[in-house]
């Protein structure tokens, strides 16, 4: 993949960037192991028995390296696991064949290539096999031929054997260390870069929305609420109409909406599947749209709950039974104001308050006292409250003679679950 096509594709650059740097460290561990090859068999070649099978012995090693590194270079990653594990048998097989071709008196010398050559060829075990259980038996394999041949070829101690035996799971298991941890620094690059792709997108999105608002707000939305308002239009349903599209524009430029047309909706109504904040915002939209055919204006405000929506995903889900109470609920307080509160005006405001969904009711109106009015007044009681409450929530009256009343209902999300 080429650097334009990592930019074009941001998803896959640090992941691939990084699988890029194990492939390095991959070619060069192994390349530094023939070199090492190389000075064994130009400095001590007189101590092979017999020479021809020692130079032999160098030249297996080296094709087997070069075409591991071949296959890693044309893969641009390192090998399959499937060649690591033959990797690790040709490594115990060059060592106890190096053991036997060396000059016994010389084990402990350059003569013996097979193991500083072995010791970093097993770096690659760590670097290929995403599994250190499986990493370390890859390693113990050569290690095990190591001791093995030092104490029964060449004549070494117990004691000194094994413990140069470690150094070949001490290898593998550092690079295993690394190359995991480089791993998941680039999925997790990938994925902040593709989150800030995307909150990108939609941050440009929200730009042109608010263009777009702007202008109908200026030129479209103040024509029809004055239309609403004035007795320019004398027909009272065409009158309502206007109100209740007013409704629905000004819900739109605030961002209460989706665009018309949208996939999945017709820009009114909740399309099936989403989430139940977006299902609540929609209930609360088209009861604004019905208040405002029959006389009152309800400023409607969901903006935080949509997107408290959004950010929390499924732990910001409204079940269906709560959505259906509040709305219920919350027509039945819009229909109290239009018929006792002497005012065309009201405030609806939907949010997620905690582990709680919140919909207030707020008007100018005549107000009352509660204490004085049985049931809490106007009929809250059977009319709001019980619808509530039966879904494991609250609900709150205040409200004082010529100061308007304000209902405020809150319902846990884990009431129905």
């Amino acid at each position: 993949m080429t650097r334009a096509e990592e930019v074009a594709d941001p998803g896959c650059g640090g992941a691939l960037r990084n699988e890029r740097i194990v492939l390095r460290a991959y070619v060069l561990f192994r390349l530094g192991g023939l070199l090492q090859v190389a000075i064994g068999a130009v400095a001590t070649h007189p101590h092979y028995r017999p020479l021809w099978a020692g130079l032999a012995l160098c030249a297996a090693v080296f094709a087997e390296s070069l075409a591991l590194v071949a296959v890693a270079l044309r893969r641009r990653r390192v090998p399959p696991p499937a060649l690591a594990v033959a990797d690790s048998a040709v490594l115990a097989v060059v060592l106890v064949v190096g053991g036997g071709l060396a000059d016994h008196t010389h084990g402990s010398t350059w003569a013996y290539f097979a193991y500083p050559f072995s010791l970093l060829a097993s770096i690659g075990f760590g670097l290929v096999v995403e599994r250190l259980a499986a990493v370390l038996v890859l390693a113990a394999v050569p290690a095990s031929a190591y001791a093995a041949t030092a104490v029964l070829r060449l004549g070494e101690p117990v004691w000194n054997a094994v413990p140069n035996g470690v150094p070949y799971l001490a290898n593998a298991g550092i690079a295993w260390a690394v190359a995991r941890a480089l791993r998941r620094t680039g999925r997790e690059l990938d994925a902040a870069t593709s989150t800030a792709a995307a909150r990108e997108a939609e941050l440009a999105a929200e730009r042109e929305r608010v263009r777009h608002a702007r202008l109908l707000h200026d030129r479209v939305l103040q024509t029809l609420e004055t239309l609403a308002r004035t007795p320019w239009v004398t027909d009272p349903g065409l009158r309502a109409h206007v109100r209740a599209e007013a409704v629905w524009l000004r819900g739109f430029v605030r961002g209460e909406h989706p665009a018309p047309g949208g996939a999945g909706s017709d820009g009114r109504h909740g399309p099936d599947g989403q989430d139940g904040t977006t299902h609540l915002a929609h209930g609360l939209s088209s009861l604004a749209e019905d208040m405002a055919r029959v006389g009152l204006a309800v400023e409607l405000n969901t903006a935080q709950l949509r997107s408290a929506g959004r950010r929390e995903g499924a732990g910001a889900t409204v079940p269906a039974l709560i959505v259906e109470a509040l709305v219920d609920a919350t027509r039945e307080a819009l229909a109290n104001v239009l018929r006792h509160a002497g005012t065309e005006r009201a405030v609806v405001r939907a949010e997620l308050s905690g582990n709680a969904v919140l919909v207030s009711v707020l008007d100018n109106g005549t107000g009352f006292d509660p204490s004085a009015v049985p049931g809490g007044g106007l009929g809250l009681r059977s009319s709001v409250r019980d619808r509530v409450t039966g879904v494991g929530g609250l609900v709150q009256v205040e409200s004082a003679p010529g100061a308007g009343t304000y209902v405020e209902m809150r319902v846990p999300l884990s009431a129905t679950r």
